[in-house]
Order: structure tokens, then C-alpha cells, then sequence
């Protein structure tokens, strides 16, 4: 796990803290990979931190889903669905009474259509780019009250490399997506001023194309 994920992953959990989360309360990440997001919170001391996905052999077991969880949480999945109303839905059994649910998704209100590259189009695998008006819908038709929206990526940190923005514009510069998880090349970034203005002031220009919304469960 890089530096820069260990950041974004705890920026995560710091975000659940503050609407109440405790270490001690169960949580589940829905669609979870490969489960670095549930390492992370085991090593950070959270016993009852879980996984599933139904791609991934090691999180598949269903029998995950049989209990309520205090936190449920769901990053850059719902835009993978055809039906992201009733994915969104599909969850709203998962979380007790008072317990939290959040979705991290790019948002449609700051995606840019018309620029080539722009990672949260990602076709055809993003079927649906959601705004924050209809995530926020979605969720109340199932009795889920939004209590707070984070406007931008969780990986953003005053760290210099360690933003979206210096992340995207290196992206698009180096051609390469495996390159989110590598290192980044000192040479290109040193004989490009942009990428040295937002490795270090990147943090300071959101660009909003990322959502994280947290909702509560009515009790």
C-alpha cells in the first residue's frame, strides 16, 4: 500500500469519525476490491471492519451481508451500475437503524464532457455519472437523511504529489493509468511547471468532481 493511499484511507476514516463513527462499531465496504480499504482499518485496530464484493473470490461470501452494519460505505462503485437507484437501494437493508451510509462517486456538476481523458468518464465502464442533486434524491427515497458531502477526492492532502489535481493533470500527461499507483516520474514532473505548481498548491484548487455523501439511516 503507497503513502498516497494510506493518506486518502485515512482521510476516509476521519470522515466517518466525525458524524460519530467508534473503532469499536461494525462496518462494511461494499465493493471492495481487493480489500485495501478493509486492511487499512484492521490495522488501524478495527476489529469489526469487513469486506464484499461479488468479483473478488476472497470477499464474496454472501453470508457478509446477513447482519447490519453500524457503517456501510461503497467508494466508486454506484457509477459502475445500469441501475444505480436500486444498487443504492440494494444497501439501505445493510445499515442499522441510526447507522451511516456513504457513497463516493464522481459528480456529475464538475465533470467535464467535452475533455478527452477526463478520468471520471472512464467509458464504457462508468455507465452513470451521478450530480450531487440526484445522489442526495436517491438516498431519501429510502429514508437515508444526508448529514454531510465532501466535495472532493479523498486522496487531497497538503502532502506536495498528494491531490487530485497534481494526480489527473500527471495522468493525462504520462498517458498511463498504472501510474495512479507508482511513484511519480521526477523527471517529467521537474520539466513541467504545471505538475510542480499542483504537486504543492493542488490541494488548494478542488476541482469538485468527486462526491462522497454521508447519510443516516432513520431510526
Amino acid at each position: 500500500m503507497g503513502f498516497g493511499e494510506r493518506i486518502g484511507y485515512r482521510n476516509r476514516l476521519q470522515l466517518l469519525e466525525r458524524q460519530g463513527f467508534r473503532r469499536s462499531d461494525r462496518i462494511l465496504d461494499y465493493g471492495c476490491g481487493a480489500g485495501l480499504f478493509v486492511n487499512f482499518l484492521r490495522g488501524r485496530g478495527l476489529e469489526h471492519a469487513f469486506g464484499y464484493d461479488p468479483f473478488v473470490a476472497a470477499y464474496d461470501n454472501r453470508q457478509t451481508l446477513d447482519e447490519p452494519y453500524d457503517a456501510v460505505v461503497s467508494y466508486d462503485v454506484i457509477e459502475h451500475h445500469d441501475e444505480p437507484r436500486a444498487f443504492l437501494h440494494s444497501l439501505t437493508p445493510l445499515v442499522r437503524p441510526g447507522g451511516l451510509l456513504v457513497i463516493g462517486t464522481p459528480n456529475a456538476d464538475h465533470v467535464a464532457i467535452d475533455r478527452k481523458g477526463d478520468p471520471s468518464l472512464h467509458p464504457p465502464y462508468h455507465r452513470h455519472i451521478l450530480s450531487e442533486r440526484i445522489l442526495l434524491a436517491l438516498g431519501r427515497e429510502r429514508g437515508m437523511e444526508p448529514v454531510h458531502t465532501y466535495r472532493r477526492s479523498f486522496y487531497d492532502s497538503l502532502f506536495p504529489t498528494v491531490n487530485s489535481r497534481f494526480l489527473w493533470q500527471y495522468l493525462r500527461k504520462s498517458g498511463l493509468l498504472d501510474t495512479a499507483v507508482e511513484p511519480p516520474r521526477t523527471d517529467l514532473v521537474a520539466r513541467s511547471p504545471d505538475l510542480v505548481f499542483l504537486a504543492f498548491f493542488g490541494y488548494f484548487l478542488p476541482a469538485g468532481d468527486y462526491i462522497m455523501v454521508t447519510f443516516r439511516k432513520s431510526r
